[in-house]
């Protein structure tokens, strides 16, 4: 049985394309406590958020990348305190990422017009594994017995983020802040990096306050290793609060369009697309071996056709909790 080997080209990409040690997402607008846990609970309400993504379809080797998180306030949606979650699987070519993290933030009440400052913390695993055969030009690089392997390290991360009655948001973060080294047993030693967030966004109602049939929503998200740094700059107008259409420029990278609309009171959908303007839209050449080293078939059209991404959220506010204690009469048991 014939087993597909992606060549040497694709596992230069996956150890050193820095940019993509953190998952890339498209609709960062709703994805802040993933990035900064100083958001956590800071709107007061309970919410659950679902992300699949495949980018650069038609390329061999893309990523694959799923994210699922959740985050509340403790207690009412007056609490001061915020509690979450976040699960990301990321797979590019042969390596496979799982990160799992807890959260929690502090959130201090800056006054009746002047918003809330969030200040949290996160701490979990993260796992890098490889499954795959490797055919590299030089049999003796040691990334070539990478098959198999995998190892663990931690994730910690450290944010603040002010928020303003859904009217102004902005934050600075960083992950993968502790500084450490995986070992395959191989050579092959990936640093993780550090990642630093800059986010920000704001809500514009174009008819005047109070109205929201037509609104503005600018927002942007700068990513940084201090080595390559990443620039998403959107527009998205909302309409009647219940359906948005926006656009997106990623520096170097791509073009955005994102739309969406509201299922229910609590549940909104969104997908967005990515036209790639970097060289992965040019044609390529893709060749497999098999086992015995032979050409098992070449694709001279290997090239991204852009990237896709489904978003789906759902927020509910908390229940107020009972002023009273409840009493119950024996007589009426």
């Amino acid at each position: 049985m014939k087993r597909v080997l992606i060549g040497v080209s694709i596992l230069f990409l996956v150890l050193n394309l820095s940019a993509q040690q953190d998952a890339q997402f498209s609709q960062n607008m709703f994805l802040t406590a993933p990035i900064n846990p100083g958001a956590v609970g800071i709107k007061g309400m309970r919410c659950v958020d679902l992300v699949a993504r495949e980018q650069w379809l038609g390329f061999e080797g893309r990523p694959e990348t799923g994210m699922l998180s959740f985050n509340t306030p403790v207690g009412s949606q007056y609490s001061n305190f915020g509690l979450g979650g976040v699960m990301v699987y990321d797979k590019i070519g042969f390596e496979n990422n799982i990160n799992f993290k807890i959260n929690g933030a502090v959130n201090f009440d800056l006054g009746s017009s002047g918003g809330k400052l969030g200040i949290g913390v996160d701490i979990g695993i993260l796992q890098k594994g490889f499954s795959g055969n490797v055919k590299a030009v030089d049999p003796t690089d040691p990334t070539v017995a990478i098959n198999g392997t995998n190892d663990m390290g931690f994730d910690v991360g450290f944010g603040i983020f002010y928020y303003k009655d859904k009217k102004l948001y902005f934050g600075l973060s960083g992950q993968k802040l502790l500084p450490q080294q995986l070992d395959f047993g191989t050579g092959a030693q990936p640093t993780i990096r550090q990642h630093a967030y800059i986010t920000a966004g704001y809500y514009h109602q174009v008819r005047g306050e109070g109205d929201d049939s037509f609104v503005l929503k600018p927002n942007m998200l700068v990513k940084t290793d201090l080595t390559s740094t990443q620039v998403d700059v959107n527009l998205t107008a909302m309409f009647n609060n219940n359906f948005w259409l926006g656009a997106s420029y990623r520096v170097q990278d791509a073009v955005v369009a994102n739309v969406g609309f509201n299922l229910g009171q609590n549940t909104r959908l969104g997908i967005a697309y990515d036209y790639t303007t970097q060289g992965l839209r040019d044609k390529g050449t893709y060749t497999s071996w098999d086992e015995s080293g032979n050409v098992a078939s070449t694709n001279d059209n290997n090239r991204s056709i852009g990237s896709v991404e489904l978003y789906i959220g759902h927020c509910i506010i908390p229940a107020e909790p009972r002023p009273y204690e409840i009493y119950v009469d024996p007589l009426f048991l």
